[in-house]
Order: structure tokens, then C-alpha cells, then sequence
């Protein structure tokens, strides 16, 4: 990534604040450790650098492909500008005060919504302080929720458990973190609505673990009564494409509780004992989340066979090293307020020990009829030209009687090329025709269960999945 050199003579002021950076300045002149002095004003002049380069950017009609580099180098610069800064001149108030200046610029300059000076507005959050100068606190001063076009005060820590388009914690994770922040988008499931079948599964969700999050005067009394706790681990397997994945993602939606998925592809290492240390440091760090948001956190572990694999066929130190830190970090995960998710296609090559850490396994089959019929409604009723097909009952379940065997996220895709054929031959509507031609045409295969499924479990009934938003 090429950063444009600083040029001297242009007028530019730090934060576009001139007057905070007037008063940094002057502070930087009466430090007597002068290298810690020179170090602030490198990163002050860095951080103008590259801001200005944003600047540019947002004036310029044609977008520089390096301009999600530029603002990413900005924001880590940033937020160490403000924590130096913070530290040595506590008086400057410098997050509160940059906070207040993005903030407004977002505000009054009509930016998209994802415009970068709201990211930094998020970054500088965590270092601004409890009191602000009116005597608010920030939950009273910062309480309003920022939408599109909405010229209101951006809270972090509030909109991003409203808004569908944002993180649902202001946790930030640490530098090199091992685990990655699942952040919704337009696609994402907005809560169980979204989600057609795995009705067995939803009720599970909703009161084994949701309404006892929400009630938790409930949730003592039942325990007390009963016995009852919410379930610290549950295990989601079957056939790939069957939304195992987004049936956790509507879980976080509905339950609004932040979810963190272990990074798997970072997780591994050619070195001895690093890839050990790497799963218990993305376990602490999940455990470190839970205590400091007072409220549990969501722990996805996808492809979870690639971790806790069968120890039977393998007998190098590290593999058994690796399997005992996974259950360690299993249990002190469970005890200390996180919930385990798991998925998996492979079921069989799981570590017998680990499948015992899961309080229940689930099977996420694919669809069934009803459960494709309303996948192909749902496809359809999003498109101009199927309207019509969608309030088709008898053509919808002919369609979904040959969809039989196929995956959700295969449905789904046929259903796009059906959609092509009837562009293709200009009809006024999508047709029961073009769903038979796209998937004699698909190269889409249907889903052979013995691949996926244990012996013991192929006689369970299908949890048919419907994504309302995915295509």
C-alpha cells in the first residue's frame, strides 16, 4: 500500500481541530523526556498524514482501491495517538473532545452511513471518559441510537445492540486477537422470523437459553426449583449448506447477545506448542468479554472436527496436547458465562471427549417439503417478476417435490438460475418451467446423508432451514 508523502506546507491540523491541536502542540514543547515528545508528534503527524489522504478521498469521484487500507492504518494510529496522548496530557480531555468532532462532522457533513469518521468515533469510545464536562454520564449524554439519515449522537455501546448493521458490543478485541467478531450485514438474520423450519431447534434456543437471558429472576427460580441452568454448549451438525451457520447467526440477532467466532485458519502453527497456546488465548479472551459486558457472549467454533479431531489414529505430543487444551478451555469457557457453538459436516471425526463437553447435539438436516416450498416463496417474493409464482401453491410444491435432496444454500441458487431463464427468454413472470430447466442445468448435487450423518442418527426427522434474506 503506497501512502501519499507528507507535505510540510499544506495547512493541516490534527483531528481537523485546530484548536486542540494548537494546545497539543504547545504541550509537546514542555516535555522534558523529548523522545516521548518527538514519538507523540511522529505518530500527530502520521495520523494528519493519513487522514488527510481520507480527506482526498471522500472529495475524489473515483474511489482509491486502497481506501479500506488507508482508513484500517488510520484507525489503529488513532486510537494510539489517543491513548499516548491521554496518558501524558490527561487535562487536554484529547478523546472526548475528537469524539465530539467526529461525531459532529459525521453528523453535519450528510456522510454514508459507513463513512469512516464514524469508525473512529468507535475507536476512541473506549477512552473517553465516564464524566463528560456537562456531568452527564456517557449512557445519558450518548443514549441515542445512530440510523441513516438520522442526525443523532453515534453511541458504540447502544446502537450496536439496535442497529442489524453493526457490532452488538462495544468490546474491542485486543491487537492479534484469535478470534473474529461476527459483525451482521443487509443479509444477516434479523431474529428467528427469518428462519422457516428447525422449529424443534428455535423452541430449544428460545427457552433453554434466550428467555432465561432475558428473565433471569426466571431463570434463578427455575434453577432452585428444578435444577434447570441454560445449556453452556450445543453442538449443530449435518450436511453442509443447510444453515448451521445462520441459524447461529439468528440466535445472536434474537438473544442480542455479541458473538465471537474462533479463527480457525489463524489458530494453527508449525510451531511446538503455539497452536495450543493460540486455542486457550481465543478461550480467555471470550471469558475476559463475558466478565467485562456483565452479560454471557456467543462462541462459534465452525468446522469445530479441525480442532477437536479423533485422537484414536494420532499419537504426537502436540495432537494430545492440543485435544486436553481444548477441553480445558471448554469447561472454563462453560463456567465462566460464555456459550459454546459448535458446527461441524463431520460428526465422526470429533474427539469422543470433546462431544461430551456439548450439552446437546443437534442435527441440522436438509430441508423438507414444506420447509422448500417456503424457501422458493420466500426467493421468489423477492423479485419483481415471481410474484406470482410465490402465491402458487400447487406449482410451489411441485417445484419443491423436485428440489427433494437438495440443500438450502443449492436451493437457493437454483432458484437464481430460474430466475435467469425467464430473463433470458424475456417472460412477464418466472415460471414452474424455468425452476425444471435450472435444475436439470444445476451442477448443483443432491446431499448423500451417509456422508454427514452418524448410523445411530439417520432415522431422526429433517429440521428443514429457510433463509429469508440470503439471496
Amino acid at each position: 500500500m503506497k501512502i501519499i508523502p507528507y507535505n510540510r506546507t499544506q495547512n493541516i491540523a490534527f483531528g481537523y481541530d485546530k484548536e486542540l491541536n494548537i494546545e497539543l502542540k504547545e504541550k509537546l514543547k514542555n516535555i522534558e523526556d523529548r523522545r516521548w515528545a518527538k514519538t507523540i508528534s511522529s505518530l500527530n503527524s502520521l495520523c494528519n498524514n493519513l487522514e488527510d489522504t481520507l480527506i482526498r478521498e471522500d472529495k475524489s469521484t473515483k474511489k482509491s482501491p486502497n481506501n479500506g487500507d488507508y482508513v484500517d492504518l488510520f484507525l489503529v494510529n488513532k486510537e494510539r495517538l489517543a491513548g499516548m496522548v491521554i496518558i501524558t496530557f490527561p487535562e487536554l480531555r484529547f478523546a472526548d473532545r475528537e469524539y465530539k468532532h467526529y461525531n459532529d462532522e459525521y453528523k453535519n457533513n450528510g456522510l454514508n452511513y459507513f463513512d469512516w469518521r464514524k469508525k473512529v468515533c468507535n475507536h476512541l469510545w473506549d477512552w473517553t471518559s465516564d464524566i463528560e464536562p456537562s456531568g452527564e454520564t456517557k449512557k445519558e449524554n450518548k443514549s441515542l441510537t445512530s440510523y441513516p439519515g438520522k442526525n443523532s449522537i453515534i453511541n458504540p455501546a447502544f446502537e450496536k445492540i439496535q442497529n442489524p448493521f453493526e457490532s452488538l458490543t462495544k468490546y474491542s478485541l485486543k491487537q492479534n486477537s484469535q478470534l473474529e467478531e461476527y459483525i451482521p450485514d443487509k443479509t444477516s438474520p434479523k431474529g428467528f422470523d427469518d428462519v422457516a423450519g428447525m422449529d424443534k431447534l428455535k423452541q430449544e434456543l428460545k427457552e433453554g437459553i434466550i428467555d432465561y437471558i432475558n428473565n433471569p429472576a426466571q431463570a434463578k427460580q427455575d434453577y432452585e426449583d428444578y435444577g434447570k441452568t441454560i445449556p453452556r454448549g450445543m453442538l449443530l451438525y449435518g450436511p453442509p449448506g443447510c444453515g448451521k451457520t445462520y441459524i447461529t447467526q439468528a440466535m445472536a440477532a434474537e438473544s442480542q447477545l455479541p458473538m465471537y467466532k474462533i479463527s480457525i485458519g489463524n489458530l494453527g502453527s508449525h510451531y511446538i506448542n503455539l497452536t495450543s497456546k493460540n486455542i486457550q488465548s481465543a478461550f480467555d479472551e471470550a471469558i475476559s468479554i463475558a466478565e467485562k459486558t456483565k452479560k454471557p457472549c456467543l462462541l462459534f467454533m465452525d468446522e469445530i472436527d479441525t480442532l477437536g479431531f479423533n485422537r484414536t489414529n494420532r499419537t504426537e505430543n502436540e495432537d494430545v496436547k492440543q485435544i486436553g487444551t481444548i477441553l480445558q478451555s471448554m469447561d472454563k469457557a462453560k463456567a465462566g458465562d460464555v456459550i459454546i457453538i459448535g458446527a461441524t459436516n463431520k460428526y465422526n471425526l470429533i474427539d469422543p471427549a470433546v462431544l461430551r463437553r456439548f450439552d446437546t447435539a443437534v442435527l441440522v438436516n436438509i430441508p423438507d417439503l414444506e420447509a422448500r416450498k417456503e424457501l422458493v416463496k420466500k426467493q421468489m417474493s423477492q423479485i419483481k417478476k415471481g410474484h406470482n409464482l410465490a402465491q402458487n401453491d400447487s406449482e410451489l410444491e411441485e417445484i419443491a417435490k423436485k428440489l427433494n435432496g437438495y440443500s438450502n444454500d443449492s436451493i437457493c441458487k437454483i432458484s437464481k438460475e430460474a430466475a435467469k431463464n425467464a430473463m433470458k427468454r424475456n417472460r412477464d413472470d418466472v415460471k414452474a418451467m424455468d425452476y425444471y430447466k435450472a435444475i436439470e442445468e444445476s451442477t448443483e448435487e443432491k446431499t448423500d446423508l451417509n456422508q454427514f450423518i452418524p448410523k445411530s442418527q439417520r432415522k431422526n426427522s429433517n429440521i428443514g432451514f429457510v433463509s429469508q434474506t440470503k439471496y
